[in-house]
């Protein structure tokens, strides 16, 4: 039968009596139908289905074809869970086609496929997995083909529906490609290369109006904040935008300017609808400068309207400092409002303006008072004013003062404040007192902008990015006044003297607040500043804490080896601090004899030689050398910015993948894996998993799916689910930060979840990068009843020697050992000497990988017992894992050998 025997689109005659057509084409144009159409007649099918893979990992029927009195059965195949699909899972096999001759023969065998195809009218079926370089796309179903040669028939069907994954992938893949190209990832706006398209589709005589928004205050959200934070922002106002207006007129056009370009709108309801986002903006406590321009017929002179737009929105940005809001002087309202409490250091924001000042507005509403203080006086005061405002802010003067007034007077300071728009603002702050409960004390600070009354002064800064103080300046801005002290100290020193600098950071102190809380980082913080003064007085020298995560010392030291002595003190002593944290600063040095020699230099070069050290967690502590700095390319940090986003979006799923005793089918446990929700994509750990660990936010991810797997096994339990041992995967970056025995302990008591339940899995590379540490950590699991298995094992010499020298309770075969099953002698073979060591030691063994019935015969053969693979199941959701375990009737099997 020949291909355009079909009713395929009309072709295109190019010579008389002679068409042109393609089957392959059509389903390139979106037509799949006819392919479909194609196979069903020209095999005398009854019906023809495809069931795609989802990017929520369920199935649906996107495409279908019936044969004559053929219903549809199209929408009893949506949404099929991995469960659902489990009976055709069960006979189909990668890279091969399933026949079913007779629909019949497989009622006792497999009783559920044969109903569901009985469902559909079958009598004979063949099918297949639809794949494109591995990747599983989803299934392909024939039925009832004609019998007559039928195994030559399935090796055509093969062929087709090879190609058809490729297609199926190649549709995807453009689809993918036009959203990346015109939609804004972040927000889901329409992107710049989308407005360019749609300017040719305004319509031209009728009205246009375009509504210009900027966002204030983005660089200082950026910098305070992190790019997070920006993010948020970002989506919050997308959010304010579409409350009002339509979300396909939406354009994203720059980093924080937005357009809204609106046709045949009238001006009425435009003016209405641009006073209803300035209140949704307010709603949602987003600064934003607005420029609105209309046009009753629109004259294809876009470029000229936006140019309007974008002139009113900077009168409107230029504004929004003098006004609070319409009409009322920012004099006659505070900014901020702020209570400190002297006997305990510490403060809180009552409230305060975002997006207005710089180092305020922030998300830090409490902490350490002094902290604060240095950090305003640091980034926010105009550098003259500095001085006074330090002075007027001594607390016991200040209350001294307090006290002789009468209640309601209230200590005043006027000083230039620096906006995130760069100029110095004038602004006055008052300061009361009152007594609370147990006389405690509270000052209650008032600040308000007086630019009404004296002129605000640009910000003028002289940075350099092209010398080595761009280093310093870009992690810090160093406190003049420790400067000032600095160079005093050092002028007192003799000639010939060893001067040591010596920086130390923190690491990640917003990741750790944000993991134990920020109580225990503005502990960390105090506990840091009494370590480092200590070690300042052991050099007899000085010591700050410079904001952020960043701390000095300067004094003298004998030698480089003295030097990093102290600096392996200053770590001990952090790390001893915090059982739930075992923080690890970095720590950069810098010594020097010469004299003529600054101490920003000094201190520059000691960042130089800690930048060197930051977020490497086998060395700590770098003494300078010009060969060590290395910036940090573009690239990198904008993955480091996708992990973040992805964090806060909670896009990273916890899947679970049984394991399975090969004798009896029985589900013995679960590994639980994380997967990535990204877009469409759902990604698996080794595409991301080195940049978790090398940005150090592995961590936050670690404890985030431990808390959700914790969770979902309290509550199954409590629904009456038989509990199986979970295993997770403890990253080596863990141990750099935590304390992870005592913390995998805390978890598990509260959520009432006994010991025996969990599994812990550790490679070979965690192992090697700190034995002795992870060894105990190991002994502490143990005796708490967690049991511990090699993950990953690889092959070799020192994979068995570190197998034979470990304590452990079991051991996951890496996938790589399937591969030498075919190529293995009597006298070596790998995978069998992998499970001698099992057996030897009284243990399991899993192996991990195992994707084709072969595999599983081979593995059998040679005496394994546990397997993990694709072959029985494929990671699924939790959910899908709880429906698995009801459905067939589980029950727990312990790993034992």
């Amino acid at each position: 039968m020949a291909l355009f025997d079909f009713k395929f689109k009309p072709g295109k005659a190019l010579k008389k009596g002679i068409q042109y057509r393609s089957v392959w084409k059509d389903f390139e144009d979106g037509s799949s139908a006819a392919l479909l159409s194609y196979v069903g007649d020209m095999f005398k099918c009854d019906r023809v289905i495809v069931l795609l893979r989802t990017p929520e990992d369920t199935y649906r029927c996107t495409d279908e074809w019936c044969g004559e009195g053929m219903s549809s059965v199209r929408d009893q195949l949506q949404e099929l869970t991995w469960l659902d699909m489990m009976p055709w899972l069960d006979v189909v096999e990668d890279g091969r086609v399933t026949i079913i001759e007779d629909v019949s023969s497989i009622k006792d065998t497999n009783n559920e496929l044969y109903l569901k195809l009985e469902k559909y009218g079958s009598k004979a079926v063949i099918m297949g997995q639809l794949s494109h370089m591995g990747e599983d796309l989803g299934f392909w179903l024939v039925v009832n083909p004609t019998l007559e040669n039928i195994q030559n028939i399935s090796a055509i069907f093969q062929g087709i529906f090879y190609l058809v994954g490729n297609l199926y992938h190649s549709q995807g893949t453009i689809e993918q490609l036009k959203d990346i190209g015109f939609m804004d990832k972040l927000t889901g706006a329409a992107n710049r290369n989308a407005l360019t398209r749609d300017i040719e589709q305004f319509r031209v005589g009728v009205p246009l109006a375009i509504l210009f928004a900027d966002l204030n205050g983005m660089k200082e959200i950026n910098d305070t904040e992190g790019h997070e934070a920006g993010d948020r922002l970002l989506i919050n106002a997308c959010d304010a935008i579409r409350e009002v207006f339509p979300p396909d007129s939406l354009y994203r056009i720059g980093g924080d300017e937005f357009l809204v370009i609106l046709s045949d709108i009238d001006k009425r309801e435009f003016d209405e609808k641009t006073l209803q986002v300035r209140e949704s903006f307010k709603n949602r406590e987003v600064q934003v400068a607005i420029g609105a321009v209309y046009t009753e017929s629109y004259q294809r002179n876009f470029d000229e309207l936006k140019s309007q737009a974008d002139d009113l929105m900077y009168k409107d940005k230029k504004s929004s400092y003098k006004t609070f809001e319409e009409g009322e002087e920012t004099s006659s309202r505070p900014d901020e409002v702020m209570e400190v409490y002297p006997q305990e250091n510490g403060y809180r924001v009552i409230y305060c303006v975002p997006h207005k000042y710089e180092d305020r507005g922030g998300r830090e509403k409490t902490g350490i008072f002094s902290v604060k203080l240095n950090s305003i006086a640091d980034n926010q005061i105009h550098p003259s004013d500095k001085l006074k405002y330090l002075d007027f802010w001594n607390v016991s003067s200040l209350i001294t003062n307090l006290e002789k007034r009468h209640r309601e007077d209230a200590a005043i300071i006027k000083y230039r404040a620096r906006t995130v728009d760069g100029f110095w603002c004038w602004v006055e702050e008052q300061i009361t007192m009152l007594r609370r409960d147990n006389n405690k004390i509270v000052l209650i600070s008032s600040l308000r902008d007086i630019s009404d009354q004296r002129e605000r002064e640009p910000v003028s800064e002289n940075l350099t990015s092209s010398s080595e103080d761009f280093v310093a300046q870009k992690q810090l801005y160093l406190n003049k006044k420790f400067t000032a002290q600095a160079e005093e100290w050092l002028a007192g020193r003799k000639e010939g003297e060893n001067v040591c600098t010596i920086a130390i950071n923190l690491g990640h102190l917003r990741l750790y607040n944000d993991t134990f809380g920020r109580n225990a980082g503005d502990q960390l913080i105090t506990l840091a500043t009494d370590v480092v003064s200590q070690a300042a007085f052991m050099l007899h020298g000085l010591s700050a804490y410079l904001g952020g995560d960043n701390f000095c010392v300067i004094g003298l030291a004998v030698d480089f080896k003295d030097a990093e002595n102290l600096a392996d003190y200053i770590r001990k002593n952090l790390r001893d601090y915090h059982m739930d944290g075992g923080f690890a600063p970095a720590v950069g040095i810098y010594t020097t004899i010469d004299r003529k020699e600054t101490f920003a230099t000094m201190h520059d070069r000691a960042l130089i030689a800690l930048s060197s050290v930051k977020d490497n967690y086998n060395e700590h502590v770098h003494v300078y050398s010009t060969e060590d700095f290395r910036t940090e390319t573009e690239s990198k940090r904008l993955h480091v910015q996708e992990i973040q986003l992805a964090l806060i979006q909670n896009e990273f799923r916890c899947y679970m993948q049984p394991a399975v005793e090969v004798d009896t089918g029985k589900i013995v446990g679960a590994e639980a894996l994380i997967r990535w929700q990204r877009g469409i994509n759902l990604l698996r750990a080794e595409s991301f998993i080195d940049i978790l660990e090398e940005s150090g936010y592995i961590l936050s991810l670690d404890i985030k799916m431990w808390r959700r797997l914790f969770e979902w096994m309290r509550d199954s339990k409590e629904r009456g689910i038989t509990p199986l041992p979970c295993s997770i995967n403890i990253s080596h970056v863990d141990f750099h930060y935590i304390k992870v025995a005592e913390t995998l302990i805390k978890l598990l008591n509260e959520y009432s979840i006994e010991s025996k339940y969990l599994i812990i899995e550790l490679s070979e590379q965690t192992y090697a990068d700190d034995p002795e540490n992870i060894s105990r950590q190991v002994d502490v699991m143990r005796n708490a009843g967690i049991r511990v298995f090699m993950d990953d094992s690889g092959c070799g010499f020192d994979s068995f020697r570190m197998l034979y020298g470990t304590t452990l309770d079991g051991i996951k075969m890496n996938q790589s050992y399937l591969s030498m099953l075919p190529m293995a002698s009597k006298a070596f073979n790998p995978v069998k000497m992998m499970l001698d060591v099992g057996r030897e030691s009284d243990i399991p063994v899993i192996s991990e990988g195992a994707e084709t019935r072969e595999q599983v015969e081979n593995l059998k053969q040679i005496g394994c017992r546990f397997i993990q693979g694709n072959c029985y199941y494929r990671p699924m959701t939790l959910a899908d894992y709880e429906k698995l375990l009801i459905k067939k009737g589980y029950g727990s099997l312990p790993l034992t050998v």
